[in-house]
């Protein structure tokens, strides 16, 4: 009986092989999408659940308010980790990191930029589920000046060699400038990619402490700058406990313009999809974009769906006659039954198996543009889901035809070909509408998308970004002390117009700092502003405008009190009407004196996601960047020179230079990457649709062949009877074009509220999508309707 089945779905497929092939492609399509994006999703989704312990890790956060503002950290202080688990019995374990993103390694002369060296406690290993595969995880981070390699970097410097005891020369933590030796003593595998912090390296944090014995004093106390994990006891209220650690490190200042300090806890599950703190250990993900690509993935499966199901539907009553007969002959509603929906679902598992087939070669694709190494083949829930849902759609698209074909007179049946009801036509038309619906909101949410990037590439910084190029000095002392000559040297270049240091760049991670000034009364207050550190040129190169006051001198680096240039936005935070009245008044930073001597306008020195806030630039002589203003025509020749007169200057330091324009549109890429990804699931998305379309005006066609016939030979156009075809599908644009709007405008306000700085969402955003989407659906209906509309009458007639 089964295989009778089969063959039965076998002759179909050969009866209807233009609507079949349609009906699959489309399905085929539906379900490619939806499991990729669903491998996408379970992925940003599971963060951080490998470790063993995850529901009971939550990480320290530090919030510091004064009379004018506040700031949320990721950040606390050096001291807290080991005083939180001696006062607190509900504190198993805690365990702090510090993240290098970019140190320089020396290994056999040869130079390597590392990235991601972490800084961390013995206790990593408790707390955290990682383990060793050479060494003690007891004792391998007791010592300073100690590291474990993963396996992939012991690999990279010492082959297949045993790495314990050998050494590393790092460029961290390190005082000469010379680098210092780190010793091998341990070993583990590759951390897994689907956590909020990555790794290549661990290094013992008694290094930190050793080379920065203050972290540890009262004045450290205020150095917000590691990263603190707690591992709670079962059953601990971290609510609870968060206030009661806020009640004994914390500051209430609250009635004063003081600073106050106070601490939460964070779910270690929650950190990469739902925190947007400053200072982040590493980019974090969004949790809106999950929702939108869920979405996205529901509402593709349900187009595919509704396009297989509409067009199975349709096709299937053309087979009316063959029930009837069957029904006379004796079969059973039962036998009939089983019959259809075990043809319907076989059709869909085709469909899956092909996708899968698919899927395979779309995955290196599917990974370059996520960014991701992820398989559908290792996760068996999402396979067995995929299964389920294929059932499932197979059963609901074979329901309703095989019901309706039994509920026929066999009698009334035979006599002439079945016309779909009125019901059937209803349906079929309210589906295409949820179609329409589901491509314009996947449209308009591109055009959105799309302005908001050209918005943010195009907007004013503040400063000009373009044509810096930028070297990283990588803690070598040679660049810093031979910096003179080898900038005279440069400048001496029609190439070169200008050149400045800094402690890091424009459009990366800038330090906060609580400074202490005062008020129009002379009253101290605190305030929590951004720190750059840099030289007087920074505000030429970078054309930075100085508003009020005076730029720094070259000779006042050294001076006890240290002078400052602050933006528009600090005097605004300080109540400031004027901002000439800020000049000259005390500002304090780390127990230093300060001066005020200077104010610049408002430039975006972070990413446009986040606001402008208050700003400080103080002048130093140890720097980690150097900014050169170049002619970007000549961009080769610029850095073949620049490194010409690096090599010169500096034979044993690395030449590691970018440009700043790339720099700061890198800040973007996970909303580049966003965007497209959704523009080619819209693009697919539209194509279900018009493989439906092209089926159903197709099937309509057919099913009109003999009205077509007569209307042709009563003298009718082509182009008349091609409207006729069409135009009971494209007028259900119109309905679906308004019930998209609201949709849209949903979705899209609360992804595009992650910018600070955002366009506003327009009626012609949305006018774009309806545009888009009426055309290709007019060419599609338009190029089977024309089609159809030229066949030869005659022949139309006669096969009637």
């Amino acid at each position: 009986m089964i295989i009778n089945h089969f063959k039965g779905v076998r002759r179909n497929l050969g009866r209807n092989k233009v609507h079949s092939t349609l009906n699959i492609a489309g399905l085929t399509a539906g379900l490619t999408c939806f499991a990729l994006i669903a491998l996408w999703v379970n992925d940003e989704m599971n963060y951080d659940r490998f470790h063993e312990k995850f529901e009971d890790i939550y990480r320290l956060t530090t919030t510091s308010r004064t009379g004018f503002d506040f700031s949320e950290s990721a950040m606390s202080n050096a001291q807290m980790a080991s005083s939180i688990v001696e006062d607190f019995a509900g504190v198993e374990n805690t365990v702090r990191l510090d993240l290098h993103r970019d140190e320089l390694v020396l290994h056999d002369n040869e130079q390597i930029l590392e990235s991601n060296i972490l800084m961390t406690d013995p206790s990593f290993f408790d707390v955290f589920s990682y383990s060793l595969s050479r060494g003690n995880v007891t004792t391998a981070l007791e010592e300073p000046y100690s590291i474990i390699l993963t396996q992939s970097i012991a690999r990279k410097y010492f082959g297949d060699s045993n790495p314990m005891g050998e050494s590393l020369t790092i460029f961290m933590n390190d005082s000469t400038g010379l680098g210092t030796p780190y010793r091998v003593t341990g070993v583990m595998p590759d951390p897994p990619k689907n956590s909020h912090f990555t790794f290549n390296i661990l290094a013992s944090f008694k290094t930190e402490e050793v080379s920065n014995p203050e972290i540890l004093t009262p004045q450290g106390f205020d150095e917000i700058n590691y990263y603190t994990y707690l591992l709670l006891r079962k059953g601990v209220d971290p609510k609870s406990l968060s206030n009661k650690i806020t009640q004994s490190y914390g500051r209430n200042h609250s009635d004063t313009n003081q600073l106050s300090l106070s601490y939460d806890l964070q779910p270690l599950k929650d950190i990469h999809l739902k925190s947007h703190l400053q200072n982040e250990i590493a980019a974090t993900g969004n949790i809106n974009q999950v929702y939108v690509f869920s979405v996205i993935g529901i509402l593709i499966l349900l187009l595919a769906g509704i396009n297989y199901t509409n067009l199975a539907t349709a096709i299937s009553l053309d087979r009316a006659k063959e029930v009837m007969i069957k029904k006379t002959i004796g079969a059973g509603k039962g036998h009939l039954v089983s019959q259809y929906l075990l043809e319907s679902v076989t059709m869909t598992f085709i469909a899956l198996f092909l996708s899968l087939i698919l899927s395979i070669f779309l995955q290196p694709i599917f990974q370059e543009i996520t960014g991701k190494s992820l398989n559908l083949f290792t996760s068996p829930f999402l396979l067995s889901f995929l299964i389920g849902i294929t059932f499932l759609l197979g059963l609901l698209s074979g329901i309703y035809p095989t019901i309706a074909l039994l509920s026929f007179s066999p009698a009334k049946t035979l006599k002439s070909a079945y016309k779909s009801g009125t019901f059937g036509m209803a349906l079929r038309r309210a589906l295409i509408t949820f179609q329409f619906i589901i491509t314009l909101v996947l449209v308009a949410s591109i055009v959105i998308m799309y302005s908001q990037m050209s918005f943010i590439s195009t907007k004013d910084l503040g400063y000009k970004e373009d044509a810096h190029l930028v070297l990283r000095v990588n803690g070598n002392s040679d660049v810093v002390n031979g910096y003179g000559p080898f900038k005279n040297q440069l400048l001496q270049s029609p190439l070169i117009s200008g050149i400045t240091v800094s402690n890091t760049m424009l459009g990366g991670s800038i330090d906060q700092e609580d400074a202490v000034t005062v008020d129009t009364n002379g009253n101290p207050v605190s305030l929590t502003t951004s720190s750059l550190g840099a030289d007087r040129h920074f505000f030429d190169v970078h054309r930075i405008g100085i508003l009020a006051g005076k730029n720094f001198a070259e000779t006042e680096i050294e001076t006890e009190t240290r002078p400052v240039i602050l933006n528009e936005m600090a005097a605004k935070v300080l109540g400031l009407e004027n901002i000439e009245e800020i000049i000259g008044k005390p500002f304090n930073i780390d127990g230093q004196d300060g001066i005020v001597v200077g104010v610049t306008n408002n430039f975006h020195y972070n990413s446009l996601k986040q606001n402008i806030g208050p700003l400080l630039i103080y002048p130093i002589n140890r720097f980690s960047r150097i900014t050169l203003k170049v002619d970007i025509e000549n961009a080769n020749q610029v850095i073949e020179m620049v490194e010409r007169v690096w090599k010169e200057n500096f034979p044993t330091a690395l030449f590691d230079y970018g440009f700043l324009e790339e720099h700061i549109q890198m800040q973007y890429e996970a909303e580049k990457r966003f965007s497209k990804i959704l523009l080619i699931f819209s693009i697919l998305s539209l194509l279900i649709s018009c493989l439906g379309l092209i089926g159903l005006i197709t099937y309509t066609a057919r099913q009109r062949t003999k009205e077509i016939g007569v209307k042709k030979v009563l003298g009718a156009k082509t182009s008349d009877i091609a409207v006729m075809l069409g135009k009971e599908f494209l007028m259900l644009l119109v309905p679906a074009f308004l019930l998209s709007i609201p949709i849209s405008w949903l979705g899209m306000n609360r992804w595009i509220q992650d910018f600070a700085y955002r366009v506003n969402i327009t009626w012609w955003m949305f006018l774009s999508a309806g545009v888009i989407v009426a055309l290709i659906a007019l060419l599609s209906v338009g190029f089977q309707g024309i089609k159809a509309a030229r066949a030869n009458p005659v022949r139309s007639l006669r096969n009637e």
